[in-house]
């Protein structure tokens, strides 16, 4: 049987059309990235800072058992160039957002400890990393957010990606070293991802 020009013409727009809203789906669900074309300046987090609603979660600077740059101390810890990216994305997260009313805790392991200490200082310590990591995550999250206070946790790339899947967010590769991943809580006491943002993307001084 020969198919009519018609036929294949409607089989064409078919499939183009089941083409265009699968990838707008799968585009929908990507983790919007903060660091191009304002959109930090444009997603009013600014707003959700101020208002004392966000979660952020940042993962920890370089691995001195995974480079080959010198170490700041312990093997298991972060390398002296981990501590000044470290400094320097503290330097303009207090500027930037600032870090009055705001929760700081860290998970116990040295690279976490340390990255927290040269980017925010002073932070407490959660018993282990599953405190606030795994399939629960936002249960987690919700526990530890206070009213009128915002959270910043310093984490591991592993849990960076229980909370992007546990909001139906597809995973795009692993998270850089002191990357940072940005979710405000909804009326009905539910976590939604704002966006990501580079260490190296913060903005310098004050929005």
């Amino acid at each position: 049987m020969i198919s009519s020009p018609l036929s294949k013409a409607t089989i064409s727009i078919g499939f183009i059309t089941v083409a265009f809203f699968a990838y707008g789906s799968l585009a929908r669900n990507v983790i919007e990235d903060l660091g191009s074309n304002k959109k930090l300046v444009n997603s009013e987090l600014i707003e959700d800072w101020k208002n004392r609603n966000i979660i952020l979660l940042i993962r920890h600077e370089e691995r001195c058992d995974r480079s080959s740059n010198p170490c700041l101390g312990p093997h298991d810890g972060i390398t002296l160039l981990g501590s000044e990216r470290a400094k320097e994305a503290g330097s303009r997260i207090k500027s930037y957002f600032g870090v009055d009313n705001t929760d700081i805790f860290t998970t116990p392991t040295t690279r976490t400890v340390q990255t927290s200490d040269f980017m925010l200082g002073k932070a407490s310590l959660l018993p282990d990393r599953e405190a606030i990591c795994g399939n629960d995550i936002t249960d987690k999250l919700l526990k530890h957010k206070t009213a009128n206070r915002n959270l910043i946790v310093m984490t591991h790339n592993t849990c960076m990606n229980d909370l992007i899947k546990a909001t139906k967010h597809r995973k795009s590769g692993s998270p850089e070293y002191g990357s940072l991943l940005f979710a405000k809580i909804l009326s009905h006491n539910t976590i939604q991802v704002i966006g990501k943002l580079n260490s190296g993307d913060l903005p310098v001084g004050a929005n």
